[in-house]
């Protein structure tokens, strides 16, 4: 018995446990001409997440980032002006080979925008894509993500995606059912 609950309880510690906050992929392109660079992550789930690069001089926003990004390359950028003078809202992307994690329900789920002086100490953006001032050497992440009921983001960048509740528990179940067969 005693095996079959630690095997239930490390599925459910790998199932959640996030496995780094840095992106190692290579750029997928880049867009834009200046002596200035920052990276733009799109993490549609963990291992399947695609780095840009964008140049630019003098000032630029993460929305001028992923405007010269969707113009010059693959990578599809969705989104709407609902409110003219506040900024754009993103609502998606597209690009080759990104699929999103499915969480078994569309209800809260959707981007959320992080930002990072170095590519590995994020934190939740407090200014929309309109609104964020990049800096030379900077990176902006959008992640794919689930939210819990407070809608506060439940994935960080470069982690893995965490399974509603639901699948967590099916997933120890059926860990205990193999392990109660082996023995």
């Amino acid at each position: 018995m005693k095996s079959i609950v630690a095997a239930m309880m490390m599925v459910c510690v790998v199932a959640t446990n996030g496995f780094g906050t840095t992106y190692t992929s290579p750029t997928e392109y880049s867009a834009g001409f200046g002596d200035n660079s920052a990276h733009i992550a799109v993490d549609f789930d963990y291992g399947n997440s695609f780095v840009f690069e964008y140049h630019w001089d003098g000032e630029a926003s993460g929305e001028d980032a992923l405007q010269v990004l969707d113009a010059e390359g693959s990578l599809d950028v969705s989104h709407s002006d609902p409110y003219p003078g506040w900024g754009i809202l993103i609502y998606d992307f597209a690009y080759p080979g990104g699929t999103k994690f499915d969480y078994g329900s569309s209800a809260n789920t959707g981007w959320h925008y992080y930002l990072s002086d170095n590519g590995s100490n994020w934190e939740s953006s407090g200014v929309g894509v309109s609104g964020r001032t990049l800096t030379n050497g900077g990176w902006d992440s959008w992640v794919w993500t689930n939210y819990d009921a407070d809608w506060l983001p439940l994935r960080q960048p470069g982690e893995m995606p965490v399974p509603e509740p639901t699948t967590l528990t099916l997933l120890a179940f059926g860990a205990g059912m193999f392990v109660r067969k082996k023995a």
